[in-house]
């Protein structure tokens, strides 16, 4: 490994530009940053926005170091690699000493042993900001190795979001007039695309070849982020077990049920090899367990859950079965935005279901329900999980996400707003 060729082909490396995204990641800290979410999503172009930003605000591109792990010239990379690139980059740059040094070290699981390297790099050097990404959700701080607790700031970055997506069109919008703005029917249509299409930059950027593209990027997070990160032996395995997760997006899954449906095909899984998998899905972004709210976690633990995948494009492409089912593309879809919203989602289940109630500290303060529409032959049971949710626990207030329909329930004394999903998705965080 030529550490000095790496460390100066930075210097001639001209930033392609890119639509800004939202971020609020704040470079003037004391602890590490890392930047977490599924391969492809924007982290590398998050880490050049942030680049750009630096330089606007003065600081010298000399002071500044992005490195992308993932480069086949990296592969193999340790933490004794990490040394010597920050050897060659002292060495051979200029630095104002004046300011901070920026490291932007991307994919940076594919280090051996680079969170003890991170650790050393930051009690050592307080001159030193590290900015580290990876498609795997260990770099956030709460499951982050002991080498770096307490020392991490996580955020996470996701597919586009509508709102994203909106200002990319430049189209304006004031939430208070939209339902009768000149630019509503735009936005229905981008609204339309999008709850089909995903919110993939690649395929926002440029409709040709989305099948194409999404492929393969699922392809990469089984493969690279999956099979070969775990050394997988059995490759035919995990992918069916990922098709009978996509076969269950927006529904329940039993472990048992999974190791039995995998057992009819000749497949012998056990329970517990089952949970491993999934949670190798989780850690790559690939699928989310949503679990049911429970006073006791154990009980919480071992209650049913429902599961959820990364971007609603992805899994029009490689599951082939979604494309007309728009209820359970919109529940997909607005967990999604919970998620990327940084909420902590359960869902509930007593005479009713409802499907998200949302945790903040100690107590729920939101009790949400998706529905394409309210019909005749669904509105008791889409109006009674919600109510039921909110009478259990005392709150004033609902939401009901349909496609297309605003309105407001009044009843028992409470009140139950019905908004379109394209309006909320346009929110605010608080909605």
């Amino acid at each position: 490994m030529n550490h000095k060729e790496i460390v100066t082909n930075w210097r001639e490396f001209k930033i392609p530009g890119s639509f800004s995204r939202y971020h609020d990641i704040a470079l003037e800290t004391d602890f590490i940053i890392t930047i977490s979410g599924p391969r492809r999503a924007g982290k590398t172009f998050i880490c050049f926005q942030m680049i750009e930003e630096l330089m606007k605000k003065g600081i010298s591109r000399e002071n500044i170091l992005y490195i992308n792990f993932e480069d086949n010239k990296l592969i193999g990379a340790d933490s004794n690699d990490l040394d010597k690139l920050l050897e060659a980059y002292k060495e051979f740059y200029t630095l104002n000493k004046h300011q901070h040094i920026y490291l932007f070290l991307d994919e940076i699981q594919t280090v051996k042993n680079w969170d003890a390297w991170a650790r050393k790099i930051h009690d050592m050097d307080k001159n030193i900001k590290l900015i580290l990404t990876g498609s795997s959700s260990k770099l956030l701080s709460k499951e982050i190795s002991t080498a770096l607790r307490g020392r991490v700031l996580n955020r996470e970055i996701f597919p586009l979001s509508f709102k994203e997506i909106v200002s990319w069109k430049g189209l304006d919008y004031d939430l208070k007039t939209l339902s009768h703005s000149d630019n509503r029917i735009e936005i229905k249509k981008l609204f339309n695309d999008f709850i089909n299409d995903g919110g993939y930059p690649a395929v926002t950027y440029q409709k040709m070849n989305r099948e194409e593209i999404l492929q393969s990027y699922y392809g990469s997070m089984i493969f690279k982020d999956i099979v070969e990160r775990y050394k997988i032996e059995d490759i035919k395995k995990i992918r069916m077990l990922a098709n009978l997760l996509l076969e269950s997006t927006s529904r329940d899954i039993s472990y048992n049920k999974l190791a039995n449906r995998l057992k009819s095909i000749g497949m012998n899984m056990s329970k517990n090899t089952i949970i491993e998998y999934i949670s190798y899905f989780e850690d790559a972004y690939v699928f989310f367990q949503n679990i049911k709210y429970e006073y006791s976690q154990g009980k919480q633990l071992g209650s049913i859950k429902k599961v959820y995948f990364i971007d609603n494009g992805m899994l029009n492409t490689v599951s082939f079965k979604f494309s007309k089912d728009s209820g359970r593309l919109l529940e997909n879809l607005v967990f999604l935005e919970l998620r990327r919203r940084n909420k902590k989602i359960f869902y509930n289940r007593d005479s009713y279901e409802c499907d998200f109630i949302i945790q903040e500290k100690d107590r729920i303060i939101q009790a949400v329900q998706v529905a394409e529409s309210l019909s005749s032959e669904n509105e008791k049971r889409e109006v009674g999980g919600v109510l039921e949710a909110m009478n259990k626990f005392k709150l004033k207030e609902g939401l009901i996400i349909t496609l297309d329909e605003e309105r407001a329930i009044e009843i028992e004394d409470k009140k139950i707003s019905v908004i379109p999903a394209w309006k909320w998705l346009l929110g605010e965080n608080d909605q």
